[in-house]
């Protein structure tokens, strides 16, 4: 029971990218219907409005650190390496990725700085905990 757990906060993560993906989709729509773009403007490097060019930043960071948190689930979850300590770590993170998400998009600029560094302390104390269940 406990194994399957920790895959809880790995979907967890997956909806938040999901709703980054959709904030991106509305941002964008807001953007046409409002005229201040046209919907051929969205190519790479084009010049497009602050908030979807926000929104399409933060998705990418997506990509980045959690990336990271999705591979070491995986290798914890395939060695049968979860306790309750690796769960709650594995929420904490999914934690710290919202709120760097929240203030990514309208928080200030120090909370998103210190919710990043949370988050990869967090991913550093999973590889950590990894490495020393296969010694």
């Amino acid at each position: 029971m406990l194994k399957t757990v920790i895959l809880w906060p790995a979907i967890a993560q997956l909806a938040l990218i999901a709703f980054c993906y959709l904030w991106l989709g509305i941002t964008r729509r807001n953007a046409v219907n409002s005229g201040a773009v046209s919907s051929t403007e969205f190519a790479p490097g084009a010049k497009e409005p602050d908030a979807s060019a926000t929104a399409r930043r933060h998705l990418a960071n997506q990509f980045e650190l959690p990336i990271l948190f999705f591979v070491v689930v995986g290798f914890l979850f395939g060695i049968n390496g979860t306790s309750i300590l690796e769960v709650a770590v594995a929420w904490l993170f999914v934690a710290s990725r919202a709120v760097h998400t929240v203030s990514s998009l309208s928080g200030p600029l120090v909370l998103r700085h210190l919710s990043f560094l949370v988050g990869f302390l967090l991913v550093c104390f999973l590889w950590l905990d990894l490495a020393v269940r296969i010694l």
